[in-house]
């Protein structure tokens, strides 16, 4: 379950940093460091040098102009690193913070739901996963942990029907689909 876990960590990563792609963060930032600390913060590998892209993000934040946005992204992406090196105290209050700065960041209700999970904290994470399956780029994902986390709490028929609405919304996707198969086996 672990591995599973962090490769949804890892798509759910990617598909924040493609959305913050589209975004040009570096015209706010005030030195040419602080533009190639944003650029490893966004871009960067959650498989290789998760801390120095943690300090990265710290640094970016530190140094972005206060835009609330801008800001939001940065500690989603910070949130979803924390998460991949095992740091879910930390995840959680980034991804709250993140939060706060930009209400409609689906990718920071979306890691406060994967916090919550490897909290074990089923009923927070039900919440969170149920408030992202309206956005279309998180909703796969809020359904897979929400198949995840309905698995660990013992429902059987509520993670099923979740992960075949994370299949059916991503049909590329393995991982609902290797999932549908371990349960009805």
């Amino acid at each position: 379950m672990k591995n599973i876990l962090v490769s949804t960590f890892f798509v759910a990563a990617l598909s924040a940093t493609s959305a913050f792609a589209n975004e040009d963060y570096t015209g706010g930032v005030v030195s040419p460091e602080a533009a190639q600390n944003i650029q490893l913060c966004l871009e960067s590998n959650v498989d290789v040098a998760l801390n120095k892209s943690i300090r990265a993000c710290t640094q970016a934040y530190k140094a972005s102009v206060p835009n609330y946005n801008v800001r939001s992204d940065i500690l989603t992406r910070r949130g979803w690193l924390q998460l991949s090196a095992g740091k879910y105290e930390q995840a959680a209050r980034d991804f709250k913070w993140a939060s706060k700065l930009n209400d409609v960041n689906e990718f920071a209700y979306l890691g406060d739901g994967f916090a919550a999970l490897m909290q074990k904290d089923y009923d927070s994470a039900i919440a969170y996963f149920n408030d992202c399956k309206t956005h279309n780029d998180a909703a796969p994902l809020a359904y897979y942990g929400l198949g995840m986390t309905k698995e660990l709490a013992g429902d059987s028929s509520g993670a099923l029907e979740a992960y075949q609405k994370a299949a059916n919304l991503r049909p590329e996707w393995q991982a609902p689909l290797e999932e549908l198969s371990r349960i009805k086996a």
